[in-house]
């Protein structure tokens, strides 16, 4: 049984400098602690209600690559690295997503997907598997675009807060821009990794995943979910 639930928000604790990749910045803001979980909200549900009853899957007849860029593997593939896909509906569907393109502005979106990722095996010390979404876009996208639409894209779920953690991924065989970052509120983090190369865009947002879990996982996933 995979766990998504959206606990109450508390408050949060203020985070010392440390050294490294992982980056915690002593906060002076004014938002409250319910501003900054509402941020969390807003990001997991992205404008929308659940899709339920009979709607839309999110997943789409197999595509093929456009030549001299990367694209989605559509359908999504049934298994990406340590995760599943689940038989959970999406928040969005494809053709919320084609419409709203939520995560990207200033490129072309061709195509787009909306799925539930679940843990194959429970994580140690987790008494539940986790679950994460993740979102994938066909995009049009120019060298200069995809550093900005990777922030453009966390924004939707720091929604101007500081990242408890945060990690910049090397471009490694995939180009672009990759980057992960975590909120850490109810005793545990969110995470969320953005990434954008040169024909597509991917967002994960999963509660009790940290920002270096994703980080791990990214490399693997993205081999998974693009080509």
């Amino acid at each position: 049984m995979v766990t998504f639930s959206v606990p109450r928000a508390p408050g949060r604790r203020s985070a010392g400098s440390a050294p490294g990749a992982s980056r915690r910045v002593s906060r002076s803001r004014g938002g409250s602690p319910g501003r900054r979980w509402g941020s969390v909200v807003a990001a997991l549900l992205i404008g929308a209600l659940p899709a339920c009853g009979t709607g839309a899957s999110g997943t789409t007849d197999p595509s093929p690559a456009r030549e001299g860029s990367r694209s989605l593997v559509l359908p999504p593939p049934e298994k990406a690295g340590p995760v599943k896909l689940t038989g959970m509906w999406p928040f969005l569907t494809r053709e919320e997503l084609l419409d709203r393109h939520p995560h990207v502005r200033g490129a072309t979106v061709e195509d787009a997907v909306q799925v539930r990722y679940e843990e194959v095996k429970r994580a140690k010390g987790h008494s539940l598997t986790r679950g994460f979404i993740f979102t994938g876009y066909d995009v049009r996208i120019s060298r200069d675009q995809e550093a900005p639409t990777v922030e453009h894209a966390l924004q939707t779920f720091l929604a101007g807060d500081t990242p408890d953690h945060a990690f910049d991924l090397p471009a490694g065989p995939f180009g672009g821009h990759a980057r992960c970052v975590g909120l850490e509120l109810v005793g545990s983090e969110t995470g969320m990794c953005a990434w954008a190369d040169d024909g597509t865009v991917g967002v994960i947002l999963g509660p009790n995943f940290s920002a270096a879990e994703f980080k791990e996982m990214l490399p693997g996933f993205r081999a998974a979910v693009e080509r």
